[in-house]
């Protein structure tokens, strides 16, 4: 650790805390302190923070307290986390509908953050989120970072959409502590022409960061104009990804262009939900003293680990505005054994990103949306130099299903020109996973990025239903 992290992290830190009466630091030191319990340990931690919550949300809480009436249930009902199940999924379109009820009646106690979702399964979503539960998710960040080597106070380049790098170019707080105590330079992901990766490229060889951070398709997107044009790349310690899956692909090409290690994260702000790869990376451990992470079937009803379902979590730090059994929107797993970091957090294997989202073959078996890219390569083989030079001639790539079930695949070749014919294993491929579907192949010259950037690689309107 160089001499400035240091002072960031035991002076600067907790000086901003105490100015702007925030708690990074303390909560930092805690769950720092709880990576050395054992599982039992970590999850007497959570059921303590689970019932100060639920007493709080039956004494201050109008939705909660009159939920709690109509289902017959007190405060001493909730005694460990999987007494969770004894209340219904609290969704997205409930929050929608009791906004006002959801807010605590003392919400002028705390200090709190407005947000909304993204809308990307439908209408944004408002909420809040008092000031605890962002302590939470900047100490789980913090944390993780030093497990890869990566220091508070080392430089960051940030490159992502209005959930990393606000619109509203008026300075706050939050500014100063962007750029004093996480020293991050943030740009903006909405503009990809050559143009604006080649501001971005200059911005970011100028700065010289220690770590490279934001949407995983969006630094892919700045890494491809950076190796299609040759361009030199200074050093940098890791790349830290975010806000969407991280493809095998991305990994590779990131890793390739860069040279250094990527670790990708998982984290909802409206749930609460933080999960970070280790150093291992073999599946990503929560940050269970923050959040109560589920895995359940459509009704709520809670699923084996190792048994893919809707993730459903209860942030223990929003006493604001509390969100208990949230549905954040995702499917994933948990995994049915513990990393062999020793760490005492349950680990969550494979995230399958938004369940609306998700393509199922006739036989309604979820496709995972990491193996869309894959069976872009010949045999399913992305190791192979021969498969990577072939798979290297696409620009960009979106797999669209029907109604029907049946699959579209759209490819944007870097060069026009280039055969068509090279591709038609992809057939193949989709073919053997989507039994039963019409599958096409066509050749298009544009395919639009989302508003923040991000590739729209996945887009379904099939329906499935046993």
């Amino acid at each position: 650790m160089s001499l400035y992290t240091l002072i960031d992290k035991h002076l600067l830190l907790p000086l901003a805390d105490r100015l702007t009466g925030r708690g990074i630091a303390r909560e930092w030191q805690l769950m720092t302190e709880a990576e050395k319990l054992k599982g039992s340990q970590l999850e007497q931690l959570q059921n303590s923070r689970m019932q100060r919550l639920i007493l709080h949300c039956y004494n201050k809480v109008p939705y909660y307290r009159n939920l709690f009436r109509q289902l017959n249930l007190t405060p001493n009902d909730f005694q460990t986390r999987e007494d969770l199940q004894k209340l219904p999924i609290l969704t997205k379109q409930i929050v929608r509908d009791h906004f006002e009820e959801l807010k605590a009646d003392n919400i002028g106690d705390y200090k709190v953050l407005h947000g909304s979702t993204g809308g990307s399964t439908g209408t944004p979503m408002q909420f809040i989120k008092s000031i605890e539960s962002w302590n939470m998710q900047w100490a789980s960040n913090f944390r993780a970072w030093e497990w890869y080597g990566f220091h508070l106070g080392e430089k960051i380049f940030t490159l992502g959409g209005n959930s990393l790098v606000k619109k509203d170019k008026s300075p706050t707080k939050k500014d100063i502590f962007d750029t004093v105590i996480m020293r991050n330079l943030k740009r903006s992901s909405a503009e990809v022409d050559d143009e604006a990766m080649q501001a971005h490229y200059e911005a970011f060889m100028k700065y010289k960061p220690h770590a490279l951070r934001g949407y995983a398709s969006s630094l892919v997107i700045f890494a491809r104009y950076i190796e299609k044009n040759n361009l030199p790349v200074c050093p940098i310690k890791v790349i830290l990804t975010t806000g969407e899956m991280l493809m095998p692909d991305y990994r590779l090409t990131l890793e390739r262009v860069f040279r250094c290690k990527v670790y990708d994260g998982y984290g909802a702000g409206d749930g609460g939900i933080g999960a970070m790869e280790c150093e291992l990376q073999q599946g990503l451990h929560l940050s269970e003293e923050r959040c109560i992470v589920e895995i359940t079937d459509k009704s709520g009803k809670l699923l084996p680990d190792g048994e893919t379902g809707f993730v459903v979590t209860t942030d223990l730090g929003n006493y604001a505005f509390p969100f208990l059994r949230y549905q954040v929107g995702d499917m994933a797993y948990l995994q049915k054994e513990k990393c062999a970091c020793g760490r005492p957090s349950r680990v969550l294997g494979q995230v399958m990103g938004r369940a609306g989202r998700l393509l199922y073959n006739k036989q309604g078996v979820p496709i995972s949306p990491t193996m869309l890219p894959i069976m872009l390569y010949r045999n399913n083989d992305y190791h192979n130099e021969e498969n990577c030079v072939i798979y290297n001639k696409i620009d960009r790539f979106q797999i669209r299903q029907d109604k029907e079930g049946d699959i579209r695949i759209f490819l944007m070749l870097k060069d026009k020109s280039e055969p068509h014919e090279q591709f038609e294993y992809i057939l193949d491929n989709y073919r053997n996973h989507f039994k039963g579907s019409a599958v096409s192949l066509e050749f298009v010259d544009n395919i639009p990025l989302l508003p923040s950037g991000k590739e729209d690689y996945c887009v379904s309107e099939y329906k499935f239903e046993k």
